[in-house]
């Protein structure tokens, strides 16, 4: 389902690191095709060593060329990062926001963007034994659902 595609982490926390993780253990994505951006360089450098993933400092550098833009900032982070990311998400890529309180439309008009999952996975989702809620736009396909479907299915 993800194959050869490109998946964009913005925000590198403990639940970035967890889909990170799981993705990479369950094998459905390449380590080379995973780029974690994040305000932190140390913690890019943690996860590139620990997982072989790419890291950038540079939001707009990580989602070049993604087909999946995961958003994993804190809720108080979104309104400086989506700036950043306007108009740079490719018009067929999913974003797939785990941001508690983040509503679609806010990111859709944050970002200029509307094909967004909005999921809320909980705690124990980090050691691979949670559930997460999601819902989609309109504008989200049949096959951007099945991305979404196994990207938190790894969680």
């Amino acid at each position: 389902m993800l194959n050869d595609s490109k998946i964009a982490v913005v925000g590198s926390g403990a639940m970035a690191e967890a889909m990170i993780a799981g993705l990479l253990n369950q094998k459905l994505i390449e380590p080379a095709h995973v780029t974690a951006a994040g305000p932190r360089e140390e913690r890019g450098q943690i996860l590139r060593q620990k997982y072989g993933v790419k890291n950038t400092t540079h939001n707009r550098e990580a989602v070049e060329g993604a087909a999946v833009v995961v958003l994993s900032v804190k809720p108080q982070i979104l309104p400086a990062v989506m700036p950043e990311l306007k108009g740079h998400i490719l018009p067929g890529s999913l974003v797939l926001s785990i941001i508690a309180g983040a509503r679609i439309e806010t990111i859709a008009q944050g970002t200029l963007h509307t094909g967004i999952v909005r999921a809320m996975p909980n705690t124990p989702a980090q050691i691979g034994q949670g559930i997460t809620v999601w819902t989609a736009s309109p504008d989200v396909s049949a096959e951007q659902r099945g991305q979404a479907e196994v990207i938190l299915g790894a969680l």
